[in-house]
């Protein structure tokens, strides 16, 4: 899967002055049923409130899927996983750290001929120093193999 978006801060991040970003996900997995996994890679970048700089997150989760069957084209999922995500300051000299991060969310897929079409959010917890790094990302856009 292959899809852009947008990073919405929360909590002590969003209170730190980052502003609603973009994102760019890709992904790939295996499903058996209704239960799946997937690794996902992800590009955050936030801007900070009143000032040319902005923090970018690279990250990669393993995350595993639920996804009942229904019947028609959409198909609803529930996802949840933990990983890894690197941030930079673009501060000049700034240095980038790894932490463990977990996530949740939610999805649904449009069945279109041999893609899908999907729309997700979920909740992003980065574990820095003295509090949370929190994100809402949301996301769209296609899925080889349709469900």
């Amino acid at each position: 899967m292959l899809g852009p978006g947008i990073a919405i801060p929360v909590g002590d991040y969003k209170d730190d002055g980052a502003k609603t970003g973009w994102l760019v996900q890709v992904a790939g997995g295996v499903s058996s049923g209704m239960i799946g996994g997937r690794i996902n890679g992800s590009f955050i970048r936030n801007g900070i409130e009143g000032t040319s700089e902005n923090v970018r997150i690279l990250g990669a989760m393993a995350d595993l899927v639920v996804s009942p069957r229904t019947s028609g084209k959409v198909g609803p999922y529930l996802l949840g996983g933990v990983g890894f995500q690197n941030g930079k300051n673009s501060t000049p000299g700034s240095s980038g750290e790894t932490k463990f991060a977990w996530n949740a969310g939610a999805g649904f897929v449009v069945q279109a001929g041999g893609i899908g079409i999907f729309v997700e959010g979920k909740f992003l917890s980065v574990r820095t120093p003295g509090s949370s790094t929190n994100l809402i990302p949301i996301s769209a856009g296609i899925r080889w193999g349709g469900f």
